[in-house]
């Protein structure tokens, strides 16, 4: 036996072949190896294997059967070839020069002169802790629960409260369906409570993904990858010489909380992708928000536009509703008439193009949504245009979404009429920017050539493919993707993408917890958060000017601090502001503006841990070694808030945002006290140096 020693993991080769993993970070579990089987990096599974009846990936016994072939290292990257008698398998480790995260994928590839059924392929194997019965209250693990409206609502449990202290439990999450992140991001942490180490995984799918622990030979065993036969009705037929590539997957470790989340930061850095127009993290304004919603005009924009350019915003953004639509006379029948995406004259008798000239002489420039995936039920045109087989079909009928269908991007006819859609937006109208909304779900697949759950991947390649393929035309346009808020917050999605709708959450005083949670999820030069300071509510159409008089500066300054540590998108009638109001969102785009340089190096700081809806103090940060930017929010602005700032040495502080009204706060021994008394919910932005 001989060990592959590789950044932070040290890996075994046996005497017979197998490659396993005997520790990652220096941690092994303190387990009786002459007792157990050599734990594998990953796990496997053919059609008729071990666990393909089984309820967890560690009844398959595939991977015992690899033998060591080769293995090779360069410039941070270890390449280990492994193989059965009918599959190669190819794992390619990473790691990278300011991080101690390790990403992993492999490639099967069928050796045999037969078709061979793949039922899984995941991503990365562990083993950890002690007995289930004496060790499953130490280690807690963090997911991250992501319900429209609440994403990024971290849960943290010990093993012990999911139910693992006997041999036979084992606990699942998985993600079924294109909407990869609908009820949970593709992301946990690991905490070992007795050493304190955390360890964080990713997941980096666009659709189906899973997550499995359950007690194992003395030990707990961790399994994290794609899709599977159990979960997802998933195979793949590998013909002579076929191969596949598992889903992505990364782990970092830390020593905290902030630790860990600082380690996946600066990896997740090494995915996304370069635009030259977003490098600055340029100020979007975006008129859905309480506002337009689905009912867009020209008027609206042209009388809106010098309140957004004096705010000092970059972009000016149309959402849902510029597109034809006829005889469309409420919200509901313009979605079931979906697809087309030609200019509607009627809400812009100039023209869209005419329309982005004038916002473009003002200094703005100009996007536009689409929801690229759907057909409405009621488009005759584009159903008959389609055909058949242009759709997603399950049992031969086609999958709707409520409103519409989803259409199949491996059609060529699809993909030909939405490029020319893409190109139409981009060259005709103008547009510098555009928003891709949308998640018709099909769940766990449809009809074509293979299982559902493989067809369901084919077709989610087939978008994805068809989405690079746009970026690669339009090198100049930022493309964000949305998913109804924040249903595809994953880092395959993010690899492509230069920035993500968090939520669609209308709520300014529900935001913060979103806003400070997703610096655990999402980079922060990624991460969309909406800033509305002039709610619907607060709106009377009769009189216009009474509207400055229920829109409070506080409420003001909260919207703009909720947004400041992502990217604003702001929203909602701020021309009906007075004065002084404006001046507070101007400011607080100058302030975001300030911040974009270090924003792009900068690592979370959670000084109170998550942020749990019903708290009435919460912060969050960013933060590199020698300047902490810290948002406090007091939830119901009753009082006194202290927040202790561990393992930083702050030496002073300063607010940052707002500069007025005055706000009295101290900081001593590390703890930042601020007094907020105005009797409604408050934040402030500070700007702490650290020793």
């Amino acid at each position: 036996m001989f060990e592959i020693k590789f950044g932070p993991m040290v890996l075994t080769v046996a005497d017979d072949g197998p490659v396993g993993l005997r520790s990652f970070y220096g941690y092994k579990p303190e387990v009786d190896e002459s007792k157990t089987r050599r734990y594998p990096l990953f796990r496997f599974d053919l059609a008729g294997g071990g666990s393909t009846g089984s309820d967890r990936l560690t009844a398959s016994s595939a991977a015992a059967r690899l033998r060591y072939i080769s293995h090779s290292e360069k410039n941070g990257t270890l390449t280990i070839v492994q193989r059965s008698e009918k599959l190669e398998i190819v794992s390619v480790l990473t790691t990278y020069p300011d991080t101690d995260a390790v990403r992993i994928v492999h490639t099967a590839k069928n050796l045999s002169d037969s078709p061979v059924t793949l039922e899984a392929l995941d991503s990365l194997s562990l083993r950890f802790g002690g007995p289930a019965a004496s060790d499953s209250k130490n280690w807690l693990l963090h997911r991250f629960s992501n319900y429209r409206y609440a994403e990024c609502s971290p849960v943290v449990r010990s093993l012990f409260d999911l139910g693992l202290y006997c041999g036979n439990a084992v606990y699942h999450v998985e993600n079924v369906g294109n909407a990869s992140s609908r009820e949970n991001l593709p992301q946990f942490i690991l905490e070992d409570a007795v050493r304190g180490d955390h360890y964080m995984f990713q997941i980096e799918s666009y659709s189906d993904w899973y997550l499995e622990i359950s007690p194992y030979m003395g030990a707990f065993d961790l399994e994290i990858g794609g899709p599977t036969s159990i979960r997802h009705v998933w195979s793949r037929v590998l013909a002579p010489g076929e191969s596949y590539t598992c889903v992505p997957a990364a782990i970092a470790r830390g020593s905290d909380l902030n630790g860990v989340l600082a380690e996946m930061t600066r990896y997740r850095r090494h995915l996304i992708p370069d635009c030259p127009a977003d490098r600055t993290l340029p100020v979007i304004y975006n008129e859905y928000m309480h506002y337009s919603w689905d009912d867009p005009y020209a008027s609206r924009t042209l009388a809106t536009a010098p309140f957004v350019k004096e705010a000092g915003c970059d972009y000016y953004v149309i959402d849902c509703g510029w597109h034809d639509a006829p005889s469309a006379n409420s919200t509901g029948a313009m979605y079931r008439l979906f697809g087309t995406w030609f200019e509607d004259r009627e809400r812009f008798p100039g023209g869209i193009r005419a329309l982005r000239e004038k916002l473009r002489s003002m200094g703005l420039k100009f996007g536009l949504w689409i929801a690229p995936e759907v057909v409405g039920a009621d488009n005759k045109r584009m159903l008959d245009y389609y055909g058949d087989g242009g759709f997603v079909t399950r049992g031969g009928e086609k999958i709707s979404n409520g409103t519409g269908y989803l259409i199949d991007f491996r059609n060529p006819r699809v993909r030909d009429y939405m490029t020319a859609a893409i190109d139409r937006m981009i060259d005709e109208y103008g547009c510098d920017y555009v928003k891709f909304d949308g998640c018709p779900d099909p769940g766990f697949g449809g009809d074509g050539d293979g299982s559902p759950g493989a067809v369901l991947e084919d077709q989610t390649e087939a978008f994805l493919s068809w989405t690079r393929s746009l970026m690669e035309r339009h090198p100049d346009v930022i493309f964000e993707d949305c998913a109804g808020g924040g249903n595809r917050m994953d880092y395959r999605a993010l690899s492509m993408f230069r920035l993500i709708s968090t939520s669609d959450q209308t709520d300014y005083v529900s935001y913060p917890y979103i806003a400070a949670n997703v610096l655990a999820c999402v980079l922060p030069e990624q991460a969309a958060v909406w800033s509305y300071p002039v709610a619907s509510k607060l709106f009377d159409a009769s009189d216009e000017a009474s509207c400055d008089g229920r829109v409070s500066e506080e409420r003001v300054i909260m919207n703009m601090i909720n947004a400041v540590l992502g990217r604003i998108h702001l929203a909602s009638r701020i021309q009906l502001l007075s004065e002084k109001k404006r001046a507070l969102v101007r400011e607080g785009v100058e302030v975001y503006k300030s911040l974009a340089e270090f924003k792009l190096s900068a690592v979370p700081y959670l000084p109170m841990g998550y942020a749990s809806y019903g708290d009435r103090i919460l912060a969050a940060g960013l933060r590199d070694e020698k300047r902490l930017v810290l948002a406090v929010w007091d939830l119901d602005g009753s009082g006194e808030v202290k927040a202790e700032l561990p393992g930083v040495s702050p030496v002073s502080a300063s607010v940052l945002y707002p500069s007025s009204p005055d706000t009295g706060f101290s900081l001593k021994d590390g703890v930042l006290t601020v007094g907020f008394d105005a009797g409604e919910p408050q934040a402030r932005l500070f700007d702490i140096k650290l020793a």
